[in-house]
């Protein structure tokens, strides 16, 4: 897959072959999507947003991050009603099993999140419960028992595994030549992650979706997305979906009770998540999650609405009914500082 760059004067180079990948790390600000000529869209209403996304169909590419602040199974409720879908955290294993049972006997799809530790035998578990699929929930989808664990449940349970977390070519490769299909990728961009920061690792997020996709993975794009122009700029880089969680802490449909007009958002790597959870920090472990209160929001539906009608408006710009199309048009420029600046409201009251 290539990616086109704006020069001037009309002119866009393709995104460098992947044996002599461009050295520019970039995210989401980094870059804005150039409109398009003589374009055939005269409405944002004849946009197509709808993707098959694995074993599901959703209508809006959009999913949920398995944040126990974030994705329940009033969530799930509401991506299922508004054709989204919700990535379960990864919690004491009766507690999951139980939301799953539930969900499962409403007709409401979730994908389940498992560790490595116990995986193959809580994967037969939800499986038996009719889970569709599995998010195997580690955060360096790089090492080697990740894909052996992840080859080894698909090969012996006949169920979807997305893997993750991934950043480069050579790591969404391994998975592809695996057979794993669906991988979460971005390291250190989430709202409430400082792992760049602890641990000093991490890649700017757009980057590591133009190296993923390149791959020929379906990309889950994980991580920094605040706005609704970075939920369309990952599409058009060519993830499949997105993932949001922090965006969507605070609202109606996140777990957790509203004290005095907030509710509590955490990482999953934070250290009030481990103590609730059986881990503890020690000598060879750090938080790298952060938590936080968060304001009440009201409604998920209306922050997913405003991030779908981002991206059906970069569409238009793009001159693309759906998705596929959107991909194949989308042409990327190099936006400076100033520029980035310049994009913000600002306006001169003197």
């Amino acid at each position: 897959m290539s990616f086109n760059f704006y020069h001037s004067l009309g002119k866009t180079e393709a995104w460098p072959k992947l044996s002599n990948v461009h050295p520019a790390s970039l995210t989401y600000d980094d870059v804005l999507l150039v409109p398009q000529s003589m374009t055939k869209i005269g409405s944002r209403k004849e946009t197509d947003v709808s993707v098959k996304f694995g074993s599901f169909n959703l209508k809006k590419p959009i999913v949920t991050a398995p944040m126990d602040t974030v994705s329940g199974e009033k969530m799930a409720k509401l991506m299922h009603r508004i054709g989204g879908l919700t990535f379960m955290p990864r919690v004491f294993i009766n507690e999951a099993l139980a939301s799953c049972e539930r969900l499962q006997n409403k007709k409401i799809d979730a994908v389940y999140s498992i560790g490595l530790k116990n995986a193959l035998k809580d994967a037969t578990k939800f499986k038996k419960l009719g889970a569709k699929s599995l998010l195997l929930d580690v955060a360096h989808g790089g090492m080697k028992n990740i894909v052996k664990t992840a080859v080894e449940i698909q090969s012996k349970l006949k169920i979807s595994v997305i893997a993750g977390n991934i950043i480069n070519y050579d790591q969404a490769l391994s998975y592809k030549k695996a057979g794993i299909k669906i991988a979460r990728v971005g390291v250190g961009g989430g709202g409430m992650c400082i792992t760049r920061l602890v641990a000093g690792s991490g890649f700017p997020q757009l980057s590591a979706v133009f190296e993923t996709v390149s791959s020929g993975l379906d990309v889950i794009a994980d991580g920094g997305i605040r706005k609704p122009a970075d939920f369309a700029k990952a599409i058009a880089a060519g993830a499949k979906v997105i993932m949001v969680g922090s965006i969507l802490a605070g609202t109606e449909e996140a777990p957790g009770e509203t004290i005095a007009g907030f509710k509590k958002i955490r990482g999953q790597a934070s250290e009030d998540y481990m103590k609730d959870n059986g881990s503890e920090l020690g000598e060879f472990r750090s938080a790298e999650g952060v938590t936080a209160m968060m304001p009440y929001k009201g409604s998920a539906e209306m922050i997913i609405n405003d991030l779908v009608g981002g991206l059906r408006s970069a569409m238009s710009y793009s001159g693309a009914e759906n998705i596929k199309e959107f991909q194949k048009n989308a042409q990327f420029t190099i936006s400076s500082v100033a520029a980035q600046s310049e994009g913000v409201a600002h306006i001169n009251t003197n």
